[in-house]
């Protein structure tokens, strides 16, 4: 039997797609894919990323207000790397800050674009962010006095950023213009990378804390539970006892009868016998050292001088 033309086979790809598919898997057109650079995963290190989106929320009003004009501050992610290869990709020079997470061990670094640094430094000077050429300009005396400000107005809200999960203390030790010389630890060794995106005047840059992992193992199984909050002790029910006790507590009431007007010449040339003449009070005001409580009406009961409660509080 001979088939018909259109009962012939097809292949489900032409020639040329087949040709097009054996040059992409060529040897030379693989691509290189670094595993000890990547992402983490937000369920990884939960508080780490709920840290870094707390801190940008804070430092954009804190920015704002060290600038006098507003400014944004984004959390950008968190990321994972090598020291060799994250020291190797920080600008030179640039301004880069050694610091502690008091109380825990070891150093961590805090690095900026040195053009984002620059549009920072023109804007607090009055300046409208223009970007500066130089790059030099960056680690002059006065870009590195102004980094070390803006550290400083931060720490704040960096300890408020951790307070929820662990409570840790910013403590800005020195800076750094060449990378080169930074002691982030051993090549091989993990670093976490919290990246901040600035937005300013129309300019943008990064700023980055750079942390190795040596320094969070001690509170690394916080960092990765669930919520990243300690656990809560149970409360002991005293609120019956406390409000039981404020019941039996002494209070001392006060109430003022009479008052009246002298000027200062009759009431120095008073002498014993002299009489004041006053008006009898219509109400009487109970006070509890200088809160008004009651109103009421002063009178005997039982031989005693007393005061009837017709309201409460003052009238």
């Amino acid at each position: 039997m001979t088939a018909t033309p259109d009962e012939v086979p097809r292949s489900a790809i032409s020639d040329e797609e087949v040709s097009a598919l054996l040059e992409k898997g060529a040897p030379d057109a693989v691509r290189a894919f670094d595993l000890s650079t990547r992402r983490i995963n937000r369920t990884e290190l939960p508080a780490l990323d709920e840290i870094g989106k707390s801190f940008a929320e804070r430092a954009t009003s804190s920015l704002s207000a060290l600038l006098s004009r507003p400014a944004a501050v984004k959390f950008d992610g968190l990321q994972r790397g090598k020291a060799a290869d994250v020291q190797a990709s920080l600008p030179a020079p640039s301004g880069i800050a050694v610091a502690r997470f008091k109380p825990l061990a070891g150093e961590v670094f805090v690095s900026i674009d040195p053009a984002l640094l620059l549009t920072l430094l023109d804007g607090f000077f009055g300046g409208n962010g223009r970007v500066v050429p130089d790059p030099q300009a960056a680690v002059g005396p006065a870009a590195q006095r102004f980094f070390a400000l803006l550290l400083r107005h931060t720490a704040g809200d960096f300890a408020a950023a951790w307070a929820p999960s662990i409570p840790l203390e910013f403590e800005f030790l020195r800076l750094e213009t060449n990378p080169r010389l930074l002691r982030i630890g051993d090549a091989l060794e993990g670093v976490f990378i919290l990246k901040f995106g600035v937005e300013f005047a129309a300019q943008s840059g990064q700023i980055q804390w750079v942390i190795p992992e040596a320094v969070l193992a001690p509170i690394r199984e916080a960092l990765a539970s669930e919520g990243a909050k300690p656990a809560q002790r149970p409360q002991d029910p005293w609120m019956p006892a406390l409000g039981a006790a404020l019941q039996r507590a002494d209070m001392e009431a006060r109430a003022i009868l009479a008052e009246a007007r002298v000027s200062l010449g009759a009431l120095v040339r008073l002498a014993p016998g002299d009489i004041i003449p006053i008006e009898p009070p219509q109400q009487v005001t109970l006070l509890a050292g200088d809160v008004p409580l009651y109103q009421g009406r002063f009178g005997i009961s039982r031989g005693r001088n007393a005061i009837k409660i017709l309201s409460r509080g003052p009238a």
